[in-house]
């Protein structure tokens, strides 16, 4: 805008000389001032210096798309009667299914942004995060028939602050960029898992609720990606971004039982990894919950705190808005 305000001045000083030099007849002078108000008014209309509207610094994007996390230790818990029975069935009857990880999912938010500069600028965002699955599975023996069926899914509200780049690559393409915190509010897990023995004669369910809201729930991302402006106050961009976001044990949980027996129970406390020994070669594992850390297990029994593990990418697209 500096630059332009020198031109303006530049011009008029100019204008003003030449008209002192070739002064005219006075109405002449009236005739020519009506022509130089004509010629004045575009470059005023343009924003060149004079009274038009200056646009503002802010800009507002609105994303989604899809999301993959690593989950690490959740599925470690969440397949322990998948894996169980896949160890009780090894080289005999019919298994159709399976247990499905939990690592797809999807996400969406907005971002204020302010630029500092053209190419450069400052935001905070939230948005919402969230990866389900719904395994199922059935297995048949002489006598024996077991199906399972589950569902599992962990959530999040990110709270992001970051840097976000510009760089003009043609009139309409930008590569955009940015890096950046979130602070992951509401982190919570829901699942629950349903065994039907010989078609329903015997069946029980399980479910799992845990929480975290610890302000230790830090992590870190960053995107590469390309805009292509519609306008020069809006566009679509595409992005990949990369999150790093992995957190120790949820500090709350609930597990509840019931079966067709009927009897029922409920727990509350932390969630622990237990893992038990099979054979000399193989292992399973399952969550529990319990209101103290146990302390005491045989020898081929172990119990671990798990780790909750965001970690991952996302591919999304959106809108960016300039005001």
């Amino acid at each position: 805008m500096s630059i332009r305000r020198c031109s303006l001045g530049f011009l008029v000083a100019a204008v003003l000389a030449v008209g002192l030099l070739l002064w005219p007849t006075t109405g002449e002078a009236a005739d020519r001032d009506d022509e130089d108000r004509i010629h004045f008014k575009p470059a005023l209309d343009f924003g060149m210096g004079g009274s038009g509207a200056k646009s503002s610094s802010f800009s507002l994007r609105l994303y989604g798309g899809f999301s993959r996390i690593a989950a690490g230790d959740l599925n470690e818990g969440l397949d322990g009667y998948f894996e169980l029975l896949e160890l009780y069935f090894a080289g005999s009857g019919t298994q159709t299914g399976g247990y499905s990880p939990l690592h797809k999912g999807y996400n969406f938010g907005a971002d204020l942004v302010y630029q500092i500069t053209p190419k450069i600028g400052i935001g905070l965002g939230a948005g919402y995060l969230r990866s389900s699955s719904s395994p199922s599975a059935e297995w048949s023996d002489v006598g024996k028939d077991i199906e399972i069926s589950g569902t599992a899914a962990v959530s999040a509200v990110p709270i992001r602050l970051g840097l976000f780049f510009d760089f003009p690559l043609s009139g309409n393409l930008n590569l955009t960029a940015n890096a950046g915190a979130a602070y992951y509010a509401g982190l919570k897990l829901d699942a629950s898992q349903r065994l039907d023995f010989d078609t329903g004669n015997y069946w029980f369910e399980e479910a799992l609720s845990a929480n975290r809201s610890s302000f230790a729930n830090l992590g870190f991302h960053g995107s590469l990606g390309f805009e292509y402006m519609f306008s020069p106050k809006m566009g679509f961009f595409v992005e990949a971004l990369g999150r790093y976001a992995s957190f120790k044990n949820f500090e709350t949980a609930t597990g509840s039982y019931r079966d067709s027996d009927p009897s029922s129970s409920s727990t509350e406390g932390k969630i622990y990894l237990l893992t038990m020994r099979w054979s000399s070669a193989e292992t399973w594992s399952l969550f529990i919950v319990s209101e103290d850390p146990p302390t005491s297990s045989p020898p081929d029994v172990v119990y671990t705190e798990p780790k909750i593990d965001l970690s991952g990418f996302s591919l999304q697209a959106g809108i960016r808005i300039r005001f």
